[in-house]
């Protein structure tokens, strides 16, 4: 994928900006969450205090530009700037290194953090070896044969997370660059409805692809479609 690709931009890597950066915006791409995230930190900053002394009238409008109802994400900024004070920065980034399971707990308190968002920001703040994939990369990662297709997305999570640990590198820098392409891959190809199979490169390993070309299905066509 990194052939295809190129290498990506390494992501942010402290924990209490990853949530900022998860809940400043809302159903955007990537790069426009970025912009987002980017005009926040220049222009209210990313401590907590700074935060929450924004009025959330100023705060909604700083990132108007992050997607649908801006007051709303606002308000989970300040809440997320709340917890951040009570729990303290400085604890929070200690504990992502020393103890990853405390923290795990303490992120999943966080607005719009469950388990893949707490792993996530683990991996970038190279705390947990894993890949904590969102749901485009959980996708690609259940169509190669990682896991079990499932209507409960808690159950699918852990059971590609568990069937893909055995053949990840201990290593961090390599696990962050795998997250993101396998996130960008089901973005651009291993699409929900439509994927392009023949622009994928990994059509020859992957279960999902296989097994509609033995029942002679079309490529990008669902079984039962």
């Amino acid at each position: 994928l990194e052939q295809r690709y190129g290498r990506p931009v390494p992501p942010p890597a402290d924990p209490f900006e990853l949530v900022l950066l998860e809940n400043c915006a809302y159903l955007v791409d990537d790069k426009r969450r970025a912009t987002v995230f980017r005009r926040l930190k220049r222009t209210v900053g990313t401590r907590p205090d700074a935060i929450l002394r924004t009025p959330l009238p100023l705060l909604a409008d700083v990132i108007r530009d992050g997607g649908m109802l801006p007051q709303r994400r606002a308000e989970k900024l300040h809440t997320a700037a709340d917890l951040a004070l009570e729990v303290g920065v400085a604890t929070l980034r200690r504990l992502v290194k020393q103890s990853p399971a405390e923290a795990r707990k303490i992120l999943k308190r966080f607005p719009g953090i469950g388990d893949p968002g707490a792993d996530k920001i683990l991996l970038f703040c190279r705390g947990g070896l894993g890949l904590g994939p969102d749901s485009n990369a959980l996708r690609v990662l259940v169509r190669l044969g990682y896991g079990r297709e499932s209507s409960d997305y808690p159950r699918k999570y852990r059971s590609a997370v568990e069937a893909s640990a055995p053949e990840l590198l201990t290593d961090f820098s390599w696990l962050i660059r795998a997250h993101q392409l396998l996130r960008r891959h089901g973005q651009e190809v291993c699409k929900r409805a439509r994927p392009l199979c023949d622009r994928c490169p990994l059509t020859s390993g992957c279960r999902w692809y296989l097994a509609r070309a033995a029942q002679s299905l079309p490529a990008g066509t669902l079984p039962g479609a």
